[in-house]
This record gives structure tokens, sequence and C-alpha cells, in this order.
């Protein structure tokens, strides 16, 4: 048995600087060279612009509407209160509103009969939009690339795929816009620090 033993410590011995090399082989070039892991995901960007497109009418539409409506409760209610400037005011913003309604109202019919939006302001709002929610997408969840399956894409795997993430970013967008007073005319919206 002691044979056995010195036979074991012999071997450890030999194998000890073999792995000692080895590890150092691979701990120099990474403390020198550091290795940067890149997490990559993708996402179906003609399906968010389209689903967002959509939402974000919606929404505009909806949440407008509403204003208008407590704009002329108001107005209706407090009518012989109101002085001349506030009447005048209170119907200046309610004919504000109603133009982009107007607006939003044609771009949806055209977005669901054509495809096509004729406000290229919607879209420039819509972009935005998307930009920062697929920026904090990949921020919050460590991507640092984010790729488009519509270029030259190859495979996939759903873990990576963040078009539902950037999505339900874009819906906690909708409903912040729904807390805040709209802004007329539509310009405005572009102003708006994100």
């Amino acid at each position: 048995m002691y044979k056995k033993e010195r036979a074991v410590r012999s071997l450890m011995r030999k194998t000890r600087m073999p792995v000692i090399l080895a590890m150092l082989m691979f701990l120099i070039p990474a403390a020198v060279f550091p290795i940067t892991l890149v997490r990559v995901g993708y996402l179906d960007i003609d399906l968010v612009v389209q689903a967002y497109l959509q939402r974000y009418l919606d929404a505009e539409i909806s949440m407008r509407e509403k204003y208008v409506d407590e704009l002329y409760t108001d107005y209706n209610e407090r009518y012989f209160e109101l002085s001349y400037f506030e009447r005048n005011d209170i119907q200046t913003k309610i004919a504000r509103q109603n133009e982009v309604l107007s607006l939003l109202n044609y771009n949806k019919y055209l977005l669901s009969t054509t495809g096509e939006l004729e406000e290229e302001l919607i879209l420039e709002i819509v972009e935005r939009d998307i930009m920062a929610a697929i920026r904090k997408t990949s921020e919050l969840e460590g991507f640092s690339l984010i790729l488009d399956n519509t270029g030259n894409f190859i495979y996939g795997s759903e873990d990576v795929n963040l078009t539902d993430r950037v999505l339900f970013r874009l819906d906690e967008k909708l409903l912040d816009l729904q807390n805040t007073e709209p802004l007329a005319p539509l310009e405005l919206e572009l102003e708006v620090e994100q």
C-alpha cells in the first residue's frame, strides 16, 4: 500500500507542472486580452412597427376623444362662470384637438385600407418610441447587439427573440401616454423627452 501512495504522489508531482502551465496559458491571455462577451438578440421589426403603429393610433385617438369630451363637459358645466377669454381658450383647445383627431383618424383609415400613412410625423413618433423601447430592453436584459430578422438573419432561438419584450415596453409607453394631457399640434409630441 505504501508503494501505491508513493506512485500516486509521484504522478501528482509530475502532472502538477503541466496543469499549472495550462492554467497560465489560459489566464495570461485573458488578463492581457480581456474577452468581451456579447449577448445577441433579434426581433421582427416589421411585426413591431405594424403592431405598435396600430396600437399607437388607437391609444392616441381614444385619449384625445376622452380629453375633448372632458373639455366639452367642463365648458358646458361652467359656461356662465367662465370669462370670455377662458371660454375662448377652451374652444381653441377643442378645435386643435379635433384637428389632430381628424388627422389621426384619417391615417388610421389609410393604414387599415392601404397599409400606408400619409403623415410622416406619426411614423417619426412611432420610430422614436420603438427605438427607445429597443434600447431600454437591451440595457435591462444585457443585450449588446440586436439584429433585425428581415436582413441577413440565419437563425435565432426564442430565448433571444426580443419582439414580445419590445412590444411590452411599447405598451408601457402607451399607458404612460394615457396619463398625460394630449399635445396639439401633433409636432409637439416629438419635442417631449422620453
